[in-house]
């Protein structure tokens, strides 16, 4: 051990010495030192904590919170079975029922239309708050009053109202756009948005401190703020199941906007229907009335004729001849109807009154091409009805349903030509077999051929007529079963807690933040320091040994070690004292030289309490004030300066008067610097400099010197040919890193003998690698640099201070 001190390699010194433990697992290093820093800053992490925590808490407390409201529906979807419950009762009667699809039904629940009236009829583009201290509340179920809009503009820039109530009869209101006006309870007021009244509702409390904020906005942004709030889902393609949901602060509120709109939406469905209904039993009564009047002029006519020709009872008379011809006209009938039916939709399409309306199916003739064409025109003109609720005809999209609707009429004419033609074909064809028994039962007298014909008339109005009053019947019957398209499986309803902000989460963040700060900052504190702060900063930028350490005291006297004094300090000196014996191990190595890379490193302490250790042991010591430029151990040991080290090399005094006794013990001798002269460098390379040391070699047991910072000047270097050790003072939290590259150098290229770091200032921070909580708080004097003045303590220093840390 002593052949490596002598060497200047990396010592495994005794006590304080420094202890290589590169062969540690670097990440069980790593883990415990993380570890030391939080529970050496642990009140940083308290703190922190409890104001993320606080910070969360008033986050909730004043932060809006947005809840779900949540409705389901199920529609009758004929690809995926979802009929609804008693529907099929009523099967055989829906004469008009259209094919529905969930997807389809989804798009009308999230349509603008069916909002737009939900908005207007709930007036939602009025929201009323109560202003608190720090946030406003929207208010909605238990509102003291409510304002009426008599008229309304839809285009309008959002306006806020504040209205205070004065008294009990009057409140005052104001806007940005309007001063403040005083008015009564139901009056009647002009605002720039239109005519309003508010209303008093007397079931509510209104207190006169409170101060209410009305926000009104034009009906197309409120109706494009909540088809943004809303969500409209198929949760399932194999189920015809739709999911509606709200995002709203106020779950009354929101539950009652889903409801309106659902109950809107089935309301729509059963009026479609209806309207299909109501068409169809309209062009009924119409037909009715004509055809009514036609078999009555046929009756009449066959009356006239049996009393003009005196006919009894013909029916025998004629037996064998409607027997003959009773299949053929039996078909004839039947196409003479179906041609009637043709002629009167003709008519009804080409009417131009008719144009805007839904063409009748009920009577529809089973040709397929015509009964989709019919589907097809039916079908734009309710997209049309529903268009014109919130867009006029000269809309392009109105417009285009237009074009499509001529379209169609034209294709509905043709189809129906084209299946006219075939039926008169038929009769055609049916008449000249007709004819044929005709010609055989020519004996039968001309009456008889005459009331036939008056009874095939007869006949053909009596059965057309019986067929359109069972048509009216039928679509009666239907129009009264016409059920919504949905059923409703679960009413609008909130969820209890509110999705936004997350309690839980937001905790968690505020916790994680309060640990997240100070860990971020003592990491950066850490990574961005340029001074020492822990042993490893001065393993990685010197190779220098450590000798010694001293610790942190707050005591201010510059001597600490005494004879009987308990103080761990005294102990790390004591070490010191052991140690140096390794680095001097010849009775003819005596003199020891303090340096630092700078001023206040706390030379002087070290030196002074070095001195004085030495004596204790018996030594003859004396401490050399060799810091001519600012001497420190003289004015803190109280003694006179005016002769010393200057005043003798220049002759005024000799080595005798120049060794001066102390107060520090019997066996320690002081010299202190003198006058500051104007050329240090000068006097400590004169003669009279060797022949102190030569002479102090012969008197003296140890040699302390006290020398100025090497760092700054070259004073320290001068006297280190003299010197038998080198002991290089680091402060912690005060040295820089960069200077203990002059350690580093002096150590490399042997510029001084032995070089050995002595820390100083070490306090209690297992982080830091350190253990030791007692010691050194005196301040050298110099700062940085070549100016002088003294150490100033951080606010952390203050802290730690406070918390006793």
């Amino acid at each position: 051990m002593q052949e490596n001190l002598n060497t200047n390699d990396k010592p495994h010194l005794n006590g304080q010495l420094l202890i290589d433990d590169s062969t540690e697992n670097n990440s069980k290093i790593d883990l415990r030192k993380i570890i030391d820093k939080v529970i050496s800053n642990w009140y940083w992490f308290v703190l922190f904590i409890i104001i993320g925590y606080a910070a969360a808490f008033f986050y909730l407390r004043y932060s809006r919170p947005d809840y779900k409201i949540n409705a389901t529906v199920i529609v009758k979807d004929n690809q995926k079975g979802g009929n609804i419950p008693g529907q099929e009762i009523l099967s055989e009667l829906e004469m008009f029922s259209s094919k529905s699809n969930v997807d389809n039904e989804a798009e009308i629940l999230k349509s603008r239309s069916l909002m737009e009236e939900v908005v207007r009829e709930l007036q939602l583009n009025i929201s009323y708050y109560l202003k608190g201290h720090i946030k406003k509340s929207e208010q909605f179920e238990k509102l003291p009053f409510v304002m009426h809009w008599l008229s309304l503009k839809d285009t309008l820039n959002p306006n806020v109202y504040e209205l205070r109530p004065v008294g009990t009869d009057k409140f005052r209101i104001s806007s940005k756009e309007m001063p403040a006006r005083v008015g009564n309870w139901e009056d009647t007021l002009q605002l720039p948005e239109g005519t309003a009244r508010i209303e008093r509702k007397s079931e509510y409390q209104l207190e006169n401190g409170e101060t209410y904020q009305i926000v009104v906005t034009s009906i197309d942004q409120a109706v494009a703020n909540y088809q943004k709030l809303l969500s409209v889902v198929v949760p399932n393609k194999q189920v015809s199941v739709i999911n509606l949901t709200l995002i709203s602060s106020v779950p009354a509120k929101g539950e009652l906007i889903v409801n309106r709109l659902v109950n809107a939406y089935l309301k729509a469905s059963v009026e479609d229907k209806n309207r299909i209904a109501d068409s169809t039993i309209t062009f009924v009564d119409n037909r009715l009335l004509i055809v009514s009047d036609e078999l009555s002029g046929v009756e009449k006519q066959i009356q006239q004729f049996k009393q003009t020709n005196e006919l009894a009872d013909i029916s025998e008379q004629s037996k064998l001849l409607i027997s003959g011809t009773g299949d053929f006209a039996k078909q004839l009938t039947e196409q003479q109807v179906t041609l009637n039916v043709i002629k009167s939709l003709e008519e009804y399409i080409r009417d131009e009154k008719n144009n805007k309306r839904i063409v009748p199916t009920a009577l529809i003739v089973q040709d397929p091409t015509f009964m989709s064409l019919v589907e097809k025109y039916n079908g734009l003109q309710l997209e049309r009805g529903r268009q014109l609720l919130s867009n006029t005809e000269s809309n392009p999209y109105v417009k285009n349903i237009d074009s499509q609707l001529a379209g169609l009429r034209g294709d509905l004419q043709s189809s129906l030509g084209t299946y006219r033609k075939g039926v008169e074909i038929s009769i055609n064809e049916l008449q000249g077999r007709a004819n044929v028994l005709t010609r055989k039962i020519q004996e039968v007298p001309a009456k008889e051929r005459v009331f036939l014909d008056y009874s095939r008339q007869q006949a053909i109005k009596q059965e057309l007529y019986l067929y359109l009053l069972k048509k009216r019947e039928e679509s009666a019957i239907s129009k009264a079963s016409n059920l919504a398209i949905a059923r409703i499986v679960d009413s609008a309803k909130s969820e209890t807690y509110p999705f936004k902000p997350k309690r839980s989460l937001i905790y968690l963040l505020g916790i994680l933040v309060g640990i997240g700060i100070p860990a971020i900052w003592i990491y950066l504190k850490d990574s961005l320091s340029t001074r020492i702060k822990h042993k490893n900063d001065i393993k990685e930028h010197t190779p220098v040994p450590i000798i010694g350490e001293i610790g942190h005291n707050d005591n201010k006297d510059i001597l600490i070690v005494r004879k009987d004094s308990p103080s761990p300090i005294v102990e790390q000196f004591r070490a010191l004292r052991t140690n140096l014996q390794f680095i001097l191990p010849s009775q003819h190595e005596k003199v020891i030289l303090l340096t630092s890379s700078m001023s206040g490193e706390g030379k002087s302490f070290v030196a002074t309490n070095l001195a004085a250790v030495l004596a204790l042991s018996g030594k003859n010591v004396v401490l050399m004030e060799m810091d001519l430029r600012k001497p420190k151990i003289s004015e803190n040991l109280g003694m006179d300066n005016q002769m010393g080290f200057s005043t003798y090399a220049i002759g005024k005094t000799t080595i005798d008067e120049l060794i001066r006794p102390s107060d520090i013990h019997p066996n320690c001798f002081v010299i202190t610097s003198g006058p500051i002269p104007p050329n240090p460098a000068e006097l400590l390379m004169l003669e009279q400099t060797e022949l102190l040391f030569n002479e102090l070699r012969k008197r003296f047991d140890y040699i302390i010197v006290d020398t100025a910072p090497v760092g700054l000047v070259t004073d320290a270097q001068l006297l280190g040919k003299y010197a038998n050790a080198t002991l290089y003072l680091v402060r912690q939290g005060y040295t820089f890193k960069l200077q203990l590259q002059i350690s580093k150098e002096l150590y490399l290229n042997r510029k001084m003998p032995k070089v050995n770091l002595i820390v100083n200032d070490v306090k209690a921070d297992r982080a830091s690698g350190y253990g030791y909580g007692y010691g050194y708080g005196y301040g050298y004097g110099y700062g940085y640099g070549y100016g002088y003045g003294h150490e100033k303590k951080g606010l952390l220093s203050r802290i730690q201070k406070k918390f006793k840390v």
